[in-house]
């Protein structure tokens, strides 16, 4: 990259990726998302463009049809106004990160693809080292380790821990991409086997400290893409050596797990939390009214984890809005809180999410809505696995982690809204691009 405008654009990009999710950039954001993608608008190039549309067309345009939806709705939903603001604000500014993703890899410039994603992979790990920071600081300063929550959900340079473990875990979807390929016998990224595993391990401590318990999704996923990723290349001669790979690859994810079981309080009442969340119609102030209502009790006469019993009190209330409103009450992150007013009426409640991405988006878009998003999602992740192997591998299977990462945890996460949102798409694109461009970043172009 010897163009000085070019070094100019890449130093946007990475102060972009660094600010993404610190809270109260959204000005400075929207303003790099606008002057990025502009510039790379005006070199995009015809030909490199049809081919990325070519080989991504029907998740294309189920994605425009999930788009088109969401202004469907602004005819008949009583909510109009706060659904077109949403859109403006959140679903429009994703689709402009999409855009920015594919023109990085479609432009005429020779601003190298692999530039834009070392300077995203490199702020990914500045924000785990500022979780680890803050973690052994504690640790420090206390002269002992974390013990239960007692020192951990730390959040690092983000708004709360849930924030900085979905970075984490994005992280470790890159890298375990490209671990796939090294347990392989091939490589992408120009680093060497000491660096990656360090890089993991820091990855691990962060993961610890921020104690995200729905984090160990994206663990055991991560797993077992490592072991059916070995077992199907070396399907015809499974040796010893193998063996003891993949059995390491269980017993690390299994300590993973058994850590946070051991260490977050909150598993040990959750079986107990359930039928009492359940019935919400006994104790409908709780979940309407957090933390303004006292929380019911356990058998045991111990009141029930607030974590626990909102979230599964929501999961049953969002799924009785989604079947009373089956036509979506308009995209906006507060689609449940407008369920409540017209199921409970004016000031009945101050909930207004369930703080869980995949209801919070159903009462939003509805039935149909949600039936054209995870069609997008799902051709998404079929394109994936023609492309595991060969010149495109690194970038389909980073690419098919990402997926499976987002859409696990946005059954029991809101992980589908604002800069997060604007990440996935982004990321989505980038890397869908990648895989129909691979000649792209296999060096800068002229």
């Amino acid at each position: 990259m010897e163009n000085r405008s070019n070094w100019t654009v890449l130093a946007l990009f990475t102060v972009l990726f660094f600010i993404w999710p610190i809270a109260h950039t959204i000005a400075l954001r929207n303003v790099l998302l606008f002057v990025l993608a502009l510039w790379l608008g005006f070199r995009w190039d015809r030909a490199r463009g049809r081919q990325v549309f070519a080989d991504w067309r029907l998740a294309a345009w189920g994605l425009a049809l999930f788009t088109a939806w969401l202004f469907i709705e602004l005819f008949f939903t009583p909510f109009w106004r706060e659904a077109l603001s949403a859109i403006q604000g959140q679903w429009l500014s994703a689709l402009l990160a999409g855009f920015l993703g594919v023109a990085v890899v479609a432009s005429r410039s020779d601003l190298s693809v692999r530039a834009v994603f070392w300077a995203f992979l490199a702020t990914l790990v500045i924000q785990a080292l500022a979780v680890d920071a803050q973690g052994f600081l504690w640790i420090i300063h206390h002269g002992q380790l974390p013990s239960g929550l007692v020192g951990r959900r730390w959040k690092g340079l983000t708004a709360g821990p849930d924030k900085s473990n979905y970075l984490t875990n994005l992280t470790l979807d890159l890298l375990v991409a490209e671990w796939s390929l090294r347990l392989e016998g091939e490589r992408f990224l120009p680093v060497g086997r000491a660096t990656l595993a360090a890089a993991l391990v820091l990855l691990g401590l962060s993961w610890y400290f921020e104690a995200m318990r729905n984090g160990l999704i994206d663990i055991v996923l991560l797993a077992g893409f490592l072991v059916v990723r070995l077992a199907y290349r070396h399907r015809a001669q499974f040796t010893l050596r193998r063996r003891l790979v993949v059995a390491g690859i269980v017993l690390a994810a299994m300590a993973l797990v058994g850590l946070d079981l051991a260490f977050d309080h909150r598993w040990d009442s959750l079986y107990a939390t359930i039928p009492v969340a359940w019935n919400t119609a006994a104790h409908r102030q709780a979940w309407l009214n957090p933390g303004q209502s006292p929380l019911p009790l356990l058998p045991n006469g111990q009141p029930v984890t607030q974590s626990n019993y909102l979230r599964i009190a929501w999961i049953k209330e969002g799924f009785k809005s989604l079947f009373d409103f089956p036509m979506g009450l308009g995209y906006s992150r507060s689609a449940f809180g407008k369920a409540i007013l017209l199921r409970f009426g004016p000031g009945a409640g101050t909930a207004t999410s369930t703080n869980n991405g995949f209801l919070n988006l159903a009462v939003a878009v509805g039935f149909p809505g949600l039936v054209l998003w995870y069609l997008w999602y799902g051709l998404l992740l079929r394109g994936t696995f023609a492309r595991l192997n060969g010149r495109s591998a690194f970038w389909a299977r980073a690419l098919l982690l990402v997926l499976l990462d987002a859409g696990s945890r946005m059954l029991v996460d809101a992980n589908m809204q604002d800069y997060m949102l604007e990440q996935f798409i982004f990321l989505c694109a980038f890397l869908a691009a990648a895989t129909a461009i691979p000649e792209a970043s296999d060096a800068a172009r002229s």
